[in-house]
């Protein structure tokens, strides 16, 4: 008989991940970098600067301040199919999980369909954006239901 803390529904919430802070900044700090040694125009640099610089702004905005309409701060699985989405206005949002989805030690990536929507919402969840052990019953519970290895 299992305890009742490893029954279903398995709840998750998100916490600001230092480590996808840095995963950002490195990406974009990069991008920023090689457009500098690109033999472009200068408006044409300046243009792609400025949506990078965009881009980092969304994210952080998305991913570390919980901000936005597809902000998400938890989520609730019952085990099957039936996932819900809590967002950072307090909005539950009922989502299935597609296969697209990738889960590694360090990162899972987690594709959700909405119901009420015909656009797909990636939920990116780093080893910090949760405590370990639901990091581990996570990536445990996802490789059981999507038949996946885990990667050595």
């Amino acid at each position: 008989m299992s305890s009742a803390r490893f029954a279903v529904p398995f709840r998750v919430t998100l916490k600001p991940s230092l480590l996808l802070l840095a995963m950002l900044l490195f990406m974009h700090g990069g991008a920023l970098i090689w457009l500098i040694t690109f033999v472009l125009p200068l408006w044409l640099k300046l243009v792609v600067a400025v949506v990078i610089s965009a881009s980092l702004a969304l994210q952080l905005r998305r991913y570390l301040l919980f901000k936005g309409s597809r902000a998400v701060t938890g989520l609730i699985w019952d085990g099957g199919d039936e996932w819900q989405l809590q967002r950072a206005e307090g909005e539950a949002l009922n989502a299935q999980l597609l296969g697209s989805s990738f889960v590694n030690p360090f990162l899972i990536v987690l594709n959700f369909k909405i119901e009420s929507s015909r656009r797909m919402l990636p939920l990116v969840i780093m080893t910090d954006s949760i405590d370990s052990t639901s990091f581990r019953r996570l990536t445990s519970k996802l490789r059981r239901v999507t038949g996946a290895e885990p990667v050595v």
